[in-house]
């Protein structure tokens, strides 16, 4: 059975120069920050093609909106690259921007799904 790089370690090291990116929200966690989470996707024991949830927390609507945009931007921008040592073959949005609850109610929250594809280690 095929070895994949693991989604979330990808997308970590792809935003976190944008903001602190962690797959698990912590309780206390400092705006702004980023909630990776594979949410499905298949492979073909060639490529796998993991569909992941992005979701941005900030201190306003506008401040999350910024965040979404330029996490989309870094995404979408990175087929063909190398992250990690990973070489992520393709980066597509699936679904836009749109505003989601919090479970803190003051935070602010933008979520948005993407499909990436890597080939086996």
């Amino acid at each position: 059975m095929p070895t994949y790089p693991n989604v979330h370690e990808v997308l970590i090291a792809l935003l976190s120069p944008i903001a602190t990116t962690v797959k698990v929200k912590r309780q206390g966690q400092p705006l702004p920050y980023t909630v990776v989470r594979r949410i499905g996707g298949a492979e073909d024991s060639i490529t796998d093609r993991p569909i992941v949830r992005v979701d941005n927390y900030a201190h306003t609507d506008e401040q999350a909106e910024e965040l979404k945009e330029a996490c989309r931007q870094r995404i979408t921008d990175s087929c063909c690259t190398l992250v990690k040592g990973v070489l992520i073959d393709t980066a597509n949005e699936i679904t836009g921007g749109q505003d989601a609850p919090a479970p803190d109610p003051t935070d602010r929250k933008q979520t948005a799904v993407y499909q990436l594809s890597f080939r086996a280690l």
